[in-house]
């Protein structure tokens, strides 16, 4: 049996993202063993308010128990990051915001101490990665002033993934604000298949990243 790639997400948006545009892009790369996995919450509710030791911990550790070739990550936001995750105020002292993600990552997968583990926790948050492209925000009936706002953000991020965590100027707050009917679950995975899949790769160095490190551990002997 192939290698199992399992990807543990925040919520439905990022799953349907997931399954949407991961999934046929690592088929591509001949890769078809993947499963994703919403966070559970409570019993009978799954997503959001990721806290990690009553939840994000026991879901990676749970999946970890399988006895077949697997491999284990995660698909979280930075993006109000509980204060539960390991060190979360030392990394306050690591530098920007990429050398703090990068701490907190290195200390989680020192705390679930296994190698089939690989930590990942997107800056700042998915609906960054939308902004990667026009095309996705081209398909909404937006009046003049929103559809350049919104091409105005992409210009002045060449990395949509840069794009701050402010409580009104984060990526969904201003998908919100200039996009009316904007829904997360359903707008969010449709945007970033409209832009397609490679215009993500190219414009988000971190994300592009994570996505390589999971082929090569996949495809590893």
């Amino acid at each position: 049996m192939s290698r199992v790639l399992n990807i543990l997400v925040e919520g439905q948006t990022e799953k349907e993202f997931v399954r949407n545009n991961i999934y046929p892009y690592f088929f591509s790369q001949g890769i078809s063993n993947v499963r994703t996995i919403t966070i559970e919450t409570s019993p009978g509710f799954k997503g959001g308010d990721v806290r990690y030791i009553a939840r994000y911990k026991p879901n990676i550790k749970q999946l970890l128990r399988g006895h077949e070739d697997l491999i284990v990550t995660s698909f979280i936001d930075f993006y109000r990051l509980r204060n539960d995750f390991p060190k979360y105020e030392e990394s306050k002292t690591s530098g920007g915001v990429q050398d703090r993600i990068k701490f907190i990552e290195t200390v989680c997968a020192a705390d679930i101490n296994d190698p089939r583990y690989i930590p990942y926790i997107q800056l700042h948050e998915f609906e960054g990665i939308l902004f990667s492209d026009r095309k996705g925000f081209d398909c909404f009936d937006l009046s003049n002033s929103n559809k350049r706002a919104l091409l105005e953000i992409i210009e002045q991020y060449p990395n949509p993934e840069l794009i701050n965590e402010g409580s009104t100027s984060a990526p969904s707050k201003r998908l919100e604000l200039f996009i009316p009917e904007y829904s997360k679950t359903f707008h969010g995975p449709f945007i970033a298949l409209e832009n397609g899949f490679e215009s993500i790769l190219e414009k988000c160095p971190r994300f592009s990243v994570w996505i390589e490190t999971l082929i090569q551990r996949m495809k590893a002997k």
